[in-house]
């Protein structure tokens, strides 16, 4: 793909499908969410080497991380924090100039250990700009926008406006995403999940897969975009 194919700039996916692929080979959940763990890192990578400045992934609603059973939410924990733990040590992210940031309410719902390696994992990227890779975890679109009208209110702001709602978002640093991709949306009529992004994607294009995270494809991405 060459350097004059117009690109989004900003480009997010709901990664959706890992319990269900799992559950159609008789696995494990976790296995599917081990399986869509590695696919994020390949399909984040992918992206980059696009040239696209803005990645965004979610990795893990607040439901999952508060509703899930025990032993599947200890496994995320682990997942991410395996994951962080690797790119503290990977060179393509310092090669490729890549800031990496967490945001939803991952610091009140994760293991220490799990938030220390995160934590020092933006800490190490912070400096770089060329490509920005966001991770959203312990994320909901409602929560965040009920999180921004209540930090509005506590501020006394006596007149709202479209600047004001993005400085409140946990979203603030982001810009507005340009293709929203969705995976595993194997249904007739397409929805979406918790508000995701809701504020975000107002103007995006909107593209629904069939296929589940963990069969989605570097291939699949391209075509896409």
């Amino acid at each position: 793909m060459g350097k004059s194919f117009n690109l989004p700039k900003h480009v997010a996916i709901i990664l959706d499908g890992n319990r269900r692929w799992a559950k159609e080979r008789g696995m494990p959940s976790w296995q599917g969410h081990a399986r869509g763990a590695e696919r994020a890192e390949e399909i984040s990578k992918h992206a980059i080497d696009l040239g696209i400045k803005y990645v965004s992934l979610w990795g893990g609603s607040y439901s999952n991380l508060t509703k899930r059973g025990a032993g599947e939410i200890r496994f995320l924990d682990g997942e991410y924090g395996r994951w962080a733990k690797r790119a503290l040590e990977d060179k393509y992210i310092e090669e490729n100039g890549v800031c990496i940031r967490f945001i939803g309410e991952w610091p009140s719902l994760l293991s220490k250990e799990t938030r220390d390696a995160i934590m020092a994992v933006e800490k190490k990227t912070k400096k770089y700009s060329k490509h920005h890779l966001t991770y959203l975890i312990g994320y909901n679109g409602d929560r965040e926008m009920l999180a921004a009208i209540n930090s509005i209110v506590k501020n006394k702001v006596s007149r709202a406006t479209e600047k004001i709602i993005k400085s409140h978002l946990w979203t603030k640093d982001l810009p507005p995403v340009d293709l929203l991709i969705r995976t595993g949306e194997d249904l007739k009529v397409q929805h979406m999940s918790a508000g995701f992004m809701m504020w975000d994607i107002k103007d995006a294009i909107l593209y629904f897969s069939p296929k589940m995270w963990p069969a989605f494809t570097r291939a699949d991405f391209s075509r896409i975009i």
